[in-house]
């Protein structure tokens, strides 16, 4: 249907007509949105059928004559008619012709007004059918870049999901693969887990048997011992009961012997205490006269030649101070000033 527009559009031969209905479309269509919907090529569709413009009617108009040239056909023809009719009857008078003459003309003036204004009328149709033609071919190119343009992105979309879906099938497969040999080392790991634990639990229930029997063995010794113990609790008790109470009261009289030889050595020690004590402070007592005398005999041996030393000492700087005075006296310059 595009391309059968696209040649009648071409076909079409008008010249002037054309470029001024092609530059009006132009102008309408630059601020017109790029993209029109369906509901305004189906109205254009109805605009053609109702024009006369449906593809189906085509060849129709085709075969049609034009209805310029028609006209002017027939006006021609009425002019030699009327030539021929006044080349056959001369023998009517002039005024008579004359005035067939007016009204013929009169008639062509009519007719040419009418023509005219046919030719006018079929001019603006041919205008306005141009005008639909444009609009409709504009229109369906918009929809045709449109819908390339969606099928485009359909394809892009559909490519990108088929890339995606690949993709995911790649990393479900990898996946599965991974899981696969993640499940095979599982089961072979659980396989060793478990004889090895059947191992353990086989040992395990050899040392308890042998603990076991072990533990018999211990109770049975220890059932022994009960046994023997009863034995001698049974003894005890008659001891208790008969014995017992004899030897506490021996034990109790022991008791009080005991006492009364600790209080007696008591006693005796407290006066050996009392005279240790005065022992002790007697000798420390000489202790302590015999260091004091020891420091004095020591003070004075230490004392003696230094005691000479600094008599010495004194009488030198005794007669220092007197040879002072007296170089002061012979020398005033050299002695102190008041």
């Amino acid at each position: 249907m595009w391309l059968e527009f696209r040649g009648e559009a071409e076909d079409v031969n008008l010249g002037s007509i054309w470029v001024e209905m092609a530059s009006k479309v132009t102008r309408n269509w630059k601020g017109a949105r790029g993209i029109s919907s369906l509901s305004d090529s189906r109205s254009t569709i109805h605009k053609f059928q109702t024009l006369g413009y449906v593809p189906e009617q085509r060849s129709k108009q085709k075969i049609r004559p034009s209805t310029l040239l028609p006209v002017l056909q027939t006006s021609g023809l009425k002019k030699s008619k009327a030539k021929t009719l006044t080349s056959i009857q001369p023998e009517y008078s002039k005024p008579t012709m004359l005035m067939t003459s007016q009204l013929r003309n009169l008639q062509e003036l009519h007719r040419a007004k009418s023509d005219s204004g046919k030719m006018q009328a079929n001019i603006r149709l041919m205008r306005k059918m141009l005008r639909n033609r444009q609009t409709s071919l504009q229109e369906l190119r918009n929809h045709e870049d449109f819908i390339t343009k969606l099928n485009q992105k359909l394809i892009k979309n559909i490519q990108d999901m088929e890339d995606s879906s690949t993709l995911k099938v790649r990393a479900l497969l990898q996946q599965q693969d991974i899981l696969g040999t993640i499940s095979n080392t599982l089961e072979y790991s659980n396989r060793k887990t478990l004889q090895q634990m059947k191992c353990e639990l086989q040992e395990w229930e050899e040392k308890q048997e042998s603990k076991i029997s072990y533990l018999e063995q211990q109770v049975k010794q220890l059932n022994a011992k009960i046994k023997k113990t009863h034995e001698e609790v049974s003894f005890l008790n008659t001891y208790m009961d008969h014995e017992y109470p004899v030897k506490s009261v021996q034990i109790a009289s022991l008791v009080r012997q005991l006492q009364q030889v600790k209080d007696s050595q008591q006693d005796e020690l407290d006066d050996l205490d009392e005279m240790c004590k005065m022992v002790l402070r007697s000798l420390s007592d000489q202790i302590q006269m015999k260091k004091k005398m020891l420091l004095n005999t020591l003070v004075e041996k230490t004392q003696k030649p230094r005691q000479m030393a600094l008599l010495q000492k004194t009488w030198e700087s005794e007669n220092m101070v007197k040879n002072m005075d007296k170089f002061r006296k012979v020398h005033p310059r050299h002695g102190r000033h008041p």
